[in-house]
């Protein structure tokens, strides 16, 4: 008798069944960030040297003596701090000039008396607790550790996982996020404001992508109202009335600062004309390295919602996805404001659990960390 070839699976389900006995512990979350960041971590830094040789290399030479090299912004943040209310003299569209109303950092800063090495150790901690939050999110959506360790793999490949150690320039994007994902892991009101005041004044993207927050509590909640056609105000979330809250207050003390101290960034209309005809001729690349493999759950998700017919969800996930895109395109830094939109992947994993078989959600969710890993890391 003709014995049968061994599975091509069979090493993936010997794998798994490896890493179900390793998560099987009350640190499971802290054994598979630690998993998660050794294989991404591990597999950029060995294939690309270039973060090493002259990026952290170049990280200490700013720490030593901070606005010596171009391209860094820890030196305008500490200045930024000793002048918080003072209209800007940068040029419209320049980074620093953007810095006007980015005001979380300095403020800290100011406070406590940071220099460049405490904020870049700072912003390590707070990656340390994003990944965390979002390891916590993912769970409780697929309740599975070894798919959600496929994600956080996949994840830490991409810029918007691990910002918070490879964006060693001061563009701050690794505090940002963190708040960002704590503002829908914590759904205490006065947790939700607080973050999301913290995120808003690091950067105005997290206030354009605060789009996901709103519809994480507002979702469900819509489709009841569809379903029963009832709609009762109590039903309106708490947490969705505090980022709305939020929201208004970002906007009131934004333009009272302007009233009162004259800050404003400006606005340069030959500036954003090249931008934007910059972004269009290689907007396919742009948009490729933004999330790379992980562009595959998103693009599944919303190619199941379409078959299921489900066009509220759909309309409505795909608008702020498009408004994140859109964004992108806008400005130089794709990447990075790409990334701003990470809350998409919630949303996404929760649509393929729901349709997809757990063996088609591996295989999504193995592919997209895969080809994560194997696609260098490339921002702004």
């Amino acid at each position: 008798m003709q014995q049968q070839p061994p599975s091509l699976a069979a090493p993936i389900y010997q794998l798994e069944q490896r890493l179900s006995v390793f998560f099987n512990n009350r640190f499971w979350k802290l054994r598979l960030v630690s998993l998660a960041l050794l294989i991404s971590m591990g597999s950029l830094l060995l294939l690309n040297s270039i973060f090493i040789d002259r990026g952290f290399r170049y990280l200490y030479e700013e720490i030593r003596r901070p606005g010596l090299l171009d391209g860094f912004f820890w030196d305008d943040i500490i200045r930024q701090s000793g002048h918080l209310f003072e209209p800007n003299t940068y040029e419209p569209g320049t980074h620093e000039a953007n810095q006007t109303f980015r005001l979380t950092i300095p403020l800290l800063v100011h406070f406590f008396r940071l220099g460049v090495a405490k904020l870049y150790l700072l912003q390590v901690m707070l990656g340390l607790v994003f990944l965390w939050a979002v390891t916590g999110i993912v769970y409780k959506i697929l309740q599975d550790k070894v798919l959600t360790f496929y994600f956080l793999t996949g994840f830490t490949a991409i810029y918007a996982g691990i910002a918070f150690f490879i964006n060693y320039f001061g563009h701050g994007d690794g505090y940002v996020f963190c708040f960002m994902a704590l503002a829908v892991y914590f759904r205490n009101p006065l947790l939700v404001i607080l973050f999301t005041q913290l995120a808003f004044w690091c950067d105005e993207r997290a206030l354009i992508n605060s789009s996901y927050i709103g519809l994480w509590y507002a979702l469900p909640v819509l489709k009841t109202v569809v379903q029963t056609r009832k709609f009762d105000i109590r039903q309106i979330p708490v947490p969705l009335v505090a980022l709305v809250v939020s929201v208004v207050i970002y906007g009131s003390i934004r333009k009272w600062l302007e009233l009162t101290y004259g800050m404003k960034i400006g606005h340069d209309a030959s500036w954003s004309a090249r931008t934007l005809a910059w972004s269009m001729s290689y907007v396919g690349d742009k948009m490729a390295r933004g999330l790379e493999g992980m562009w595959l759950i998103l693009l599944v998700a919303f190619w199941a919602l379409a078959v299921r017919r489900q066009w509220l969800e759909l309309v409505l996930l795909g608008g702020a996805w498009l408004l994140t895109m859109v964004v992108a395109v806008l400005v130089a830094d794709g990447t990075r404001s790409l990334s701003f939109g990470f809350m998409a992947f919630f949303f996404a994993l929760a649509i393929l659990n729901r349709y997809l078989t757990r063996s088609q959600l591996r295989v999504v969710l193995l592919s997209s960390a895969v080809i994560s890993l194997m696609y260098s890391i490339s921002f702004p």
